[in-house]
């Protein structure tokens, strides 16, 4: 009578309209890609011994033992895999057929500091396929498992030549669809303090917002509505999750 319109009390998207469009279109392609039956029976590794049966006690045996955990949960032959260290305070290293060098300290260019947890290097000579992981990680088994996630994830994409050109957002969207993206949603951003320095870090490509909604297109692709693997997601990611969980619920009623 008035003019007055009724507030939508529906909840809202948490992320901006265009990011929503793009994050759909690509976990979408990703799902046509690997199957969404296949995706919908895939497990879904927690940090817990039960999925990692290792002892992490920062050896480089560690390493290789968590990069075959995650090669077999992604579909890859463990011994296509040639995995590679490198230590703090290295500048530089030989990199593969994808460039001639990786910065691992600091380029030069800027004065910044630009750190590489790892690195795809591609298919190599020998027809293996080649990581590089930084030793720190090592000390870090679920920073490490996020890291060794991100860099086998370039194999499913463009070492088994299904993308021709390189793309870190999507790449990072397809630890979720292997059942990995607790590990990179949880290291998005995240905190540290030891005994010489203390501040925060970024691991990947997307934020902690995006992470929550491709973790909510997960869910309901699965037809999870509440699943015992959100409880290992951290405050802040569970917490978008819930936010884009509501709303995909509400969306499609």
């Amino acid at each position: 009578m008035f003019g007055f319109s009724k507030k939508d009390k529906r909840p809202q998207c948490p992320i901006p309209e265009e990011r929503r469009e793009w994050l759909e279109y690509a976990f979408g392609w990703l799902v046509d890609t690997f199957g969404k039956e296949s995706i919908r029976q895939r497990s879904v590794l927690t940090p817990h011994y039960t999925d990692f049966p290792i002892r992490f006690n920062g050896d480089l045996k560690t390493g290789r033992e968590t990069t075959d955990i995650i090669a077999r949960q992604m579909g890859i032959d463990p011994n296509e895999i040639e995995l590679f260290f490198y230590q703090d305070g290295i500048r530089e290293i030989a990199a593969g057929d994808l460039g001639s060098t990786i910065y691992t300290s600091g380029d030069g260019r800027d004065g910044s500091l630009k750190s590489s947890s790892g690195r795809y290097l591609g298919r190599q000579d020998e027809g293996k396929f080649h990581i590089v992981l930084q030793e720190k990680n090592l000390r870090e088994p679920e920073y490490m498992v996020a890291t060794l996630a991100h860099e086998l994830s370039h194999i499913k994409l463009l070492g088994e030549e299904r993308l021709q050109e390189n793309d870190e957002q999507l790449t990072d969207i397809n630890t979720v669809i292997f059942g990995l993206g607790i590990f990179n949603a949880n290291a998005a951003f995240s905190t540290f303090q030891n005994y010489r320095s203390s501040g925060w870090r970024k691991l990947g490509y997307l934020t902690q917002m995006d992470w929550g909604y491709v973790l909510a297109l997960f869910a309901e692709l699965r037809g999870e509505e509440h699943s015992d693997w959100t409880k290992h997601l951290c405050r802040n990611v569970k917490a978008d999750f819930l936010k884009s969980q509501k709303y995909l619920k509400a969306r499609n009623v």
